[in-house]
């Protein structure tokens, strides 16, 4: 298998399908990477490509009339984002932001996607059900993030990882490969950076997490302590 049908391989949304399909779609992929803060495309372009997230994380925002920004979702890892859009050839609702130190990821054309799927049923049908699990699995929704204190809107966010992309450790604390600035935390939770980062130091020297240029090692456990808390 070629690397980047390995790639799709892994994916939650083209995982599913057969190896053929993986390579003749992989032919036409790219990959790209972006900083923290870009523009991976703003509200109203034509979704035109599949994208799926190879590292990093990704915020999706929408921009209210007055400037106010609210966060719709979070993404990572194997995930893909703006689907909806794609598969419907609509222009995407919503801004989406490169939210990690270095985001990778994986674009595929949607035009050979959707003309294989008019010849191949079969295969519509496999990528229409991959599609809606992949929907039903992010129906998790982080208006919490938005309620009470920064250290529960924090807490909260790191949980959320945790539970979508974290790997647990050996000695029981659950590692999150999604490197994340102190600003992007802020900007994830609605907060000022200076809180955010007197409340990681705090956690930091009591052990609650740990960074690393790679992401964060949590005690997901006392993380719980800290979301019933306003």
């Amino acid at each position: 298998m070629t690397p980047l049908a390995a790639r799709l391989r892994v994916s939650r949304i083209f995982g599913p399908l057969e190896e053929t399909w993986l390579e003749r779609f992989a032919a036409e992929a790219s990959l790209r990477q972006l900083e923290e803060g870009a523009f991976l495309w703003r509200s109203g372009d034509m979704a035109a490509a599949f994208t799926i997230i190879q590292r990093g994380l990704v915020q999706i925002v929408r921009t209210a009339p007055g400037g106010e920004r609210a966060t719709l979702g979070i993404f990572g890892p194997r995930e893909s984002v703006g689907d909806v859009a794609v598969l419907d050839g609509k222009p995407y609702p919503a801004d989406a932001i490169a939210a990690s130190t270095t985001v990778e990821i994986l674009r595929l054309p949607a035009a050979p996607v959707l003309a294989a799927c008019e010849g191949d049923p079969a295969l519509g049908r496999a990528l229409q059900r991959s599609l809606l699990e992949h929907t039903h699995a992010l129906r998790s929704k982080i208006d919490i993030l938005s309620a009470g204190g920064v250290p529960a809107r924090l807490a909260t966010l790191l949980q959320y990882l945790a539970e979508r992309f974290g790997d647990e450790l050996e000695d029981g604390s659950t590692f999150v490969p999604v490197p994340l600035s102190r600003g992007a935390l802020a900007s994830l939770v609605s907060a000022r950076v200076e809180t955010v980062i007197r409340t990681m130091s705090s956690w930091h020297k009591g052990g609650v997490v740990r960074s690393t240029p790679e992401g964060f090692a949590l005690d997901v456990a006392r993380l719980g302590s800290f979301v019933d808390r306003t």
